[in-house]
């Protein structure tokens, strides 16, 4: 006849003292931490992760259990789950759920016979020990979570926690996350010499997120400047003379922000001046490497010189894009032209590539040029550069072309790509109702839930933008990552995908 061991009959009385339990009040005030964590990153197949569990306020406790769940049960070998350093309390083996073998319970208690025992006070730490599976490797991303703990003097007073009350998870081989510093305002300006009225002024701005992807305070980023022209410039009021060069410093604000304003003087004798900025960081990824991060940004400004133009003008198509045409009765030398567009006629960014241009040809030649992507704004503003094959330039005259009043109506519903696309802080979203509708433009996040409603109602036929400034319909800035928003008219539908990044 086969004997059952002692061992064995002592480790059935302990597991049948933790089944049973109801909430009683002598331990609620346990909080509980994860102290430390063996390994989290590159854990391979077969390793032993050791966590520790911190108790703080314990009251008498002699029973112990916790309830752990993993994502997936094929990455751990949960059998051999077990827990050490328990206090006076003998550990038991882990026990696998037979329903989810995701679960596993793993319980100790204190075998006080005589009832003379006080039980463990004050502060306990534990340590729950899991294994990966052979499957297992460091390109594998697990997650353990703490789903109960219940802890208490008798197993029928026990206080029970649940994950909801814990907040308890360890992630195993997390995927990198990098820090970014990106620009926040145009990376190619040029300008018109302010002539003392301020009207000259760009700012130079950059945004910056940790490796968490949440915008970060008091980051020191370095602005690199460089005056390459024939005048001085100022920098926050700050005089940088003509081939000098400087660095300034500035912390990031609350929203991650940094920047720096540029501005120079002219008259229509200056000659034309353009700056050179860096901005730069250095900061940690998510598994503490220090990168190097940076963003270029050039500033010219000069004296309008009339380039010789026939005609200039720009229209919007009923693709919601402007064309732009000018005609030339002559031209010498000339390499090809640039477009420069502006919201507020003062600071200038470069747009699209260069139009080619002819050379020295003695005869009318008409260009064209689409901008496609547009800014939001009622008007835009336009000059184009000749650039000649010696490097000089001329620039035309400025023309103003009204987005919002001539568009022509939409023949077809169409929700067109967002712009900018990733952005930060806001981009639109345009789209085209072609008969009455009620419409609707809603945000997702990627488990498909609404965090922003833009549109709800019926429309007319037409041409429509909507801004979307990061936020949810509480005003809550979301975070960093992929978003899809959705068109609905009448029985249209169409949904894109967007970044924000912060």
């Amino acid at each position: 006849m086969q004997r059952l061991r002692r061992g064995a009959t002592l480790a059935l009385a302990l597991s049948l003292a933790l089944i049973s339990g109801a909430f009683a009040g002598d331990n609620a005030g346990v909080t509980f931490s994860i102290g430390d964590v063996s390994k989290t990153a590159g854990v391979g197949a077969g390793e032993t992760i050791n966590i520790e569990i911190d108790a703080v306020g314990l009251v008498s406790v002699k029973r112990l259990r916790v309830l752990v769940s993993v994502n997936n049960a094929d990455d751990f070998t949960l059998a051999t789950t077990s827990m050490t350093e328990t206090g006076g309390m003998q550990a038991l083996p882990g026990l696998v759920d037979s329903d989810d073998p995701s679960l596993v319970d793993i319980g100790a208690a204190e075998l006080d016979i005589l009832g003379t025992s006080p039980g463990t006070n004050g502060d306990l730490t534990f340590t729950l020990n899991l294994t990966t599976s052979a499957t297992f490797t460091a390109d594998t991303e697990a997650t353990i979570t703490i789903e109960q703990i219940s802890l208490g003097p008798t197993s029928s007073d026990l206080d029970v926690f649940t994950a909801d009350d814990l907040g308890l998870s360890v992630t195993l081989n997390p995927p990198v996350s990098d820090p970014t510093l990106t620009a926040s305002s145009v990376t190619d300006v040029s300008a018109d010499f302010s002539s003392g009225d301020g009207a000259g002024e760009v700012e130079v701005a950059v945004s910056f997120a940790d490796a968490s992807g949440g915008a970060a305070g008091g980051q020191s980023v370095d602005f690199d400047v460089t005056n390459n022209g024939a005048e001085s410039i100022t920098i926050d009021g700050d005089e940088l003379a003509a081939g000098s060069s400087t660095t300034v410093t500035v912390d990031t604000d609350d929203s991650g922000d940094a920047s720096i304003a540029l501005d120079s003087e002219g008259d229509p004798f200056s000659g034309s001046t353009s700056a050179s900025v860096t901005a730069s960081t250095s900061a940690d990824n998510s598994e503490g490497t220090s990168l190097d991060l940076s963003v270029d940004f050039s500033v010219t400004w000069d004296i309008p010189v009339p380039a010789e133009l026939a005609d200039f003008g720009g229209a919007v198509t009923p693709q919601s894009q402007v064309v732009l045409a000018w005609a030339v009765p002559s031209q010498s030398n000339n390499l090809g032209w640039e477009v420069f567009r502006s919201v507020d006629n003062d600071a200038f960014d470069r747009v699209g590539d260069m139009v080619s241009g002819e050379g020295t040809v003695n005869e009318f030649r008409t260009y064209e040029f689409l901008d496609e992507e547009l800014p939001v704004a009622d008007f835009v503003y336009y000059y184009l550069r000749q650039v000649d094959f010696d490097g000089s330039v001329s620039r035309s005259q400025t023309i103003e072309v009204a987005l919002t009043p001539m568009q022509a109506l939409p023949t077809a519903m169409a929700l067109n790509q967002n712009y900018p696309n990733p952005f930060n802080p806001e981009t639109s979203i345009r789209f085209d109702v072609a008969t009455e509708a009620t419409v609707s433009v809603r945000i997702f996040d990627v488990t498909g839930q609404v965090v922003r409603t833009l549109v709800s109602g019926t429309l007319p036929a037409g041409s429509y933008t909507e801004l979307w400034d990061g936020r949810t319909d509480a005003g809550v800035r979301v975070g960093s990552g992929v978003y899809f928003y959705e068109l609905k008219a009448g029985s249209f539908t169409s949904m894109k995908k967007m970044t924000f990044v912060q």
